[in-house]
C-alpha cells in the first residue's frame, strides 16, 4: 500500500568542487544524522544536495558551515518495492493535475518498502491523490 505524508528537505548550495560529497556526508556524520535519501548535482561553479535525515535541524545547523541551507517541504511516499508502483503514483499525480518540481528516490531490499520524495505545485492534493 502506498503512503505519503508532508516532509522536510534539506537544500544545500555549495561551492562545485572534488570532495563536496564526501565534505558534505562527512559533517553530517559528524553531528550524529543519518541521511535517508539523497540528491545531489553540479551546475558550472555550484553543486546542490538534497537531503532527508533523521533530524533536519542538526544537520542544518552542522551544513551552514559548509554552504547555504534551506529547508523545503516536500511530500514522502513509502511504497512497496513492486515493479508499476512508481507508474501508480505518477498516474494518481497525473490525474489530479499535479506538477512536479524535483523528485528523487531509493531502494530496498525484497519486503521492504522503497521511499519516493517528492515537491510539486500542491502538496496537500497531492497527498490527497495518492491516499485515493
Amino acid at each position: 500500500m502506498m503512503r505519503g505524508v508532508k516532509g522536510e528537505e534539506v537544500f544545500l548550495i555549495v561551492d562545485n568542487k572534488v570532495g563536496k560529497l564526501e565534505e558534505v556526508a562527512g559533517t553530517v556524520k559528524e553531528s550524529r544524522v543519518n541521511i535517508r535519501a539523497i540528491s545531489a548535482w553540479g551546475v558550472e561553479d555550484k553543486a546542490f544536495f538534497r537531503l532527508i535525515t533523521s533530524d533536519n535541524d542538526k544537520a542544518k545547523g552542522a551544513l551552514k558551515r559548509v554552504g547555504s541551507v534551506e529547508s523545503k517541504e516536500v511530500v514522502i511516499v513509502e511504497m512497496p518495492d513492486e515493479v508499476g508502483q512508481l507508474h501508480a503514483l505518477a498516474a494518481k499525480l497525473k490525474d489530479a493535475n499535479i506538477d512536479i518540481s524535483h523528485i528523487y528516490g531509493t531502494t530496498s531490499e525484497e519486503g521492504r518498502p522503497a521511499i519516493v520524495v517528492f515537491a510539486c505545485n500542491d502538496n496537500e492534493k497531492a497527498l490527497q491523490a495518492i491516499s485515493a
